[in-house]
């Protein structure tokens, strides 16, 4: 009795194990980035960092840009892990001071589905 639990264990495995292993990100072209600054009334800018590319992304992990909070699903705050597609970036060229923290690229977002 032992060993047929045992061979149908190992079965169960062989044959779910590819099916898992088939399994795709829903948004595979979505960045996911972390809110490392909100401008809460003091002038400073909304900055994600990069901490997960898609294959063809344009921006490497690392990277900063702005983007526009009151475009998302809900309520962001500092901290917060988020997924975006980006539609289009420039090089920063704007002027910077020592009280803020300022972006690398300034971007046009879409966010994705944030429920992963």
């Amino acid at each position: 009795m032992k060993t047929y639990i045992l061979k149908c264990s190992f079965l169960f495995i062989l044959l779910i194990l590819p099916i898992i292993g088939c399994v795709k990100h829903i948004n595979s072209d979505c960045y996911k980035g972390k809110v490392v600054s909100l401008n809460n009334g003091d002038g400073c800018n909304n900055i994600l960092e990069i901490i997960e590319c898609p294959e063809a992304g344009g921006l490497s992990i690392g990277s900063t840009t702005t983007f526009d909070p009151t475009l998302a699903f809900s309520k962001i705050n500092k901290g917060d892990l988020i997924y975006f597609k980006i539609i289009q970036y420039n090089k920063w060229t704007g002027p910077a001071n020592a009280a803020c923290l300022w972006p690398e690229f300034t971007a046009q977002i879409e966010f994705c589905d944030n429920n992963k």
